[in-house]
């Protein structure tokens, strides 16, 4: 199904653990107080330079020598969320995989709104999989469009790829992203503080 019809949805809660050398997080606020701690630098994602209703194998752009491609086996869908007015990426399919795939300079860190949306472009709930390029798979439920999850690393992986592809969600669910952004590899000295993190913390329990 394409972006035709709207379906009704079949909740259903699963998770799988985090990978030990990537830190998820549920929260905006503290994703961006994490990469902040660690020297890292946020870079947002634009979508508006996108033409509304765009349907490509796959989109692409640069920001601060880093290479991004948003893609998926049926095409991508870039639009509003109604009543928001906020820029998403989708699928054009529903119940495709929408991967993002990095290239250039190392990315430590990132993270978006991540939601559902029939094929009227409404938001709906249902539950999404993400997928790590180092493996690292998480399950969630999701209700709203600001519903947000980053991933950062502690200092041992690189983010090359993610993909979100939405499960038992019924047949008109589409995998959704807005606000998304990507965090660089931290500086030498920010590496030492993260690496000795757990010794000072460790310590001011002392």
């Amino acid at each position: 199904m394409v972006r035709t019809c709207f379906v009704s949805l079949t909740l259903a809660v699963l998770a799988t653990p985090v990978s030990a050398s990537l830190i998820g997080v549920n929260s905006l606020d503290l994703y961006s107080r994490l990469s902040g701690g660690l020297g890292m630098s946020d870079h947002l994602i634009d979508l508006t330079s996108f033409k509304q209703g765009l349907n490509l194998p796959a989109i692409s752009g640069s920001e601060a020598n880093v290479t991004w491609t948003a893609s998926a086996a049926q095409g991508v869908y870039v639009n509003e969320v109604v009543p928001s007015g906020t820029y998403f990426l989708s699928t054009w399919q529903a119940g495709d995989t929408l991967t993002i795939s990095f290239g250039g300079e190392g990315v430590f860190g990132f993270g978006a709104n991540t939601f559902l949306t029939n094929a009227g472009d409404s938001v709906i709930n249902g539950n999404v999989r993400m997928t790590l390029s180092d493996g690292t798979t998480f399950i969630s439920q999701i209700t709203s469009e600001t519903t947000f999850y980053g991933w950062l690393s502690e200092g041992k992986t690189t983010i090359t790829s993610i993909s979100y592809r939405p499960v038992y969600s019924g047949p008109d669910a589409f995998a959704s992203l807005s606000n998304l952004r990507f965090a660089l590899i931290p500086s030498s000295g920010a590496m030492a503080i993260l690496a000795l993190g757990g010794l000072v913390a460790a310590r001011s329990r002392g």
